[in-house]
């Protein structure tokens, strides 16, 4: 039986165009309410983890959503889409064909992402709060899921693709929507900038069995003023050869979704009702336009974090992932802190000191600032942990690094961390990513201390030793909307 949990933030209230409920207005962010397709840029990159090993890069991740929404007679949206993604080498920006996997030294054939239908029924809008909330630029939509379900490479006939009988993975969505035109504008359209953050198993096509650790996708995604002339060039050469479908959104609704997993399954499946091996290793050429893939920071935002203190306010939630168990929102989260930004002269990278108070409020009243914690897992009752906030983060160059994204005039960090004890032997360990947008009319002023940014900053870590939970498998997951 599939299971997907909704997980929700605190929302803080804003005022919206009144012709559009919430619903509608999400919508607009979303698509749009015309019936027309519109196009979601990815742009992002992938990482591995594997217990007491620090988080690798293995991949640039680009590619596409296609889709429309489709209002019904009961006020509900069908969400009608299609996708398609590829895997850049992270160094030259190649699309890969075939993986030289650094784990098992054996070359892997390389699938990329191409799912086809991804549908779905949309009945309420994702909880949503503005940001920052003294100064709209954005209202945020947070829409998180914790999926579980049975994998549909069953190992006892997929045993070199499998992870084991259940699939399972988080998915962490931000949309932040331009305040403006959603709420001074009737456009059945509106601009959006979004964070998504992913924890999943390996990718089948690895061939990683039931080897330990596990993937971890970090992108921005936006929508496209143009239709498809946003999708990169190399991309668009794979849709108008192979895969020409993928121009158009859906126009109907059909099941079942597909996921890489599904598709890659058809694949083999496919192969070996020919004769085929299951997989095949394509003859490449992969000396041809090798360059090497910029990582830098854009100058504008590196002058804004060069500037001390950044003082930013927080607002989430955290909730348990315990494997076969339902996840359960554990508490939210509120309070403020000041970012302090270094470069590290020797290797390249970055440090990233948080500093500030931040409070554990109670997920019934949103309001109550917990003294005493009941842990909803274990039953026992804790003193909660002291507000203080003082955490310091370390980030290579090519994990921290900026996207341009002139659809929505604006720039995005990306960065990407971990902190890496070995979760098999129960050590502390986490993940860490921080996204922020900068709109480039923020960046443009005479002094980067009046500049204005809102994003995501996702943990997935092993429980906090406060809630003494060292013999209970699983881990937290934590998300805050952070903004200045």
């Amino acid at each position: 039986m599939k299971k997907v949990i909704w997980l929700t933030l605190v929302a803080w209230v804003a005022t919206v165009t009144a012709e559009f409920n919430d619903l509608e207005n999400f919508i607009r962010v979303a698509g749009t309410l015309d019936n027309t397709s519109t196009i979601g840029y990815i742009n992002g990159s992938v990482f591995a983890r594997q217990p007491g090993v620090g988080l690798k890069k293995l991949f640039n991740f680009e590619g596409y959503n296609i889709g429309r929404k489709v209002k019904q007679s009961d006020g509900s949206f069908l969400s009608l889409s299609r996708e398609f993604c590829v895997y850049r080498n992270p160094i030259t920006s190649q699309i890969e064909q075939v993986w030289p996997n650094i784990w098992t030294n054996k070359p892997n054939e390389v699938f990329y992402v191409a799912n086809d239908p991804v549908n779905g029924i949309i009945g309420n809008a994702p909880s949503w709060q503005t940001a920052p909330h003294s100064r709209p630029l954005y209202q945020v939509y947070n829409a998180d899921y914790i999926l579980e379900y049975p994998n549909p490479l069953a190992p006892s006939s997929y045993a070199n693709y499998s992870a084991g009988s259940n699939y399972d993975a988080v998915e962490l969505f931000g949309y932040l929507a331009n305040y403006t035109q959603l709420s001074m504008t009737e456009s059945p359209s509106v601009e959006y900038i979004g964070t998504w953050v992913r924890r999943s198993q390996y990718l089948p096509w690895m061939e990683m069995s039931t080897k330990p650790g596990e993937l971890y996708f970090a992108s921005f995604y936006w929508k496209c003023t143009n239709g498809l002339s946003c999708v990169a060039d190399d991309i668009m050469k794979i849709i108008n050869e192979d895969y020409s479908k993928f121009k158009k959104a859906p126009s109907t609704f059909e099941k079942p979704n597909e996921t890489s997993w599904t598709v890659f399954k058809k694949v083999i499946d496919q192969r070996r009702q020919a004769g085929l091996p299951d997989i095949i290793i394509p003859q490449v050429n992969t000396s041809t336009n090798v360059t090497v893939m910029d990582t830098s920071l854009d100058a504008r935002v590196e002058k804004f974090l060069d500037v001390w203190p950044l003082s930013f306010s927080a607002n989430g939630s955290a909730w348990s992932e315990i494997p076969e168990k339902q996840s359960i929102r554990l508490f939210d989260i509120r309070g403020f802190f000041q970012l302090d930004f270094e470069r590290i002269p020797l290797d390249g990278g970055y440090r990233v000191q948080l500093d500030g108070n931040m409070q554990y409020i109670d997920t019934k009243t949103g309001h109550q600032i917990y003294r005493n914690y009941t842990n909803p897992i274990t039953g026992q009752t804790v003193p909660a942990p002291k507000p203080e906030l003082g955490v310091d983060y370390v980030f290579s160059k090519d994990s921290f690094y900026t996207i341009d994204i002139p659809d929505t005039e604006s720039i995005g960090l990306l960065g990407a961390q971990s902190l890496d004890g070995d979760q098999s032997n129960g050590d502390a360990w986490s993940v860490n990513f921080l996204e922020l947008a900068f709109p480039y009319s923020s960046l443009s002023g005479a002094s980067p201390t009046g500049a204005h940014c809102a994003g995501t900053f996702a943990t997935f870590s092993s429980w906090p030793t406060w809630m003494n939970m060292t013999d209970v498998p699983g881990n937290i997951v934590m998300k805050i909307t952070m903004s200045k």
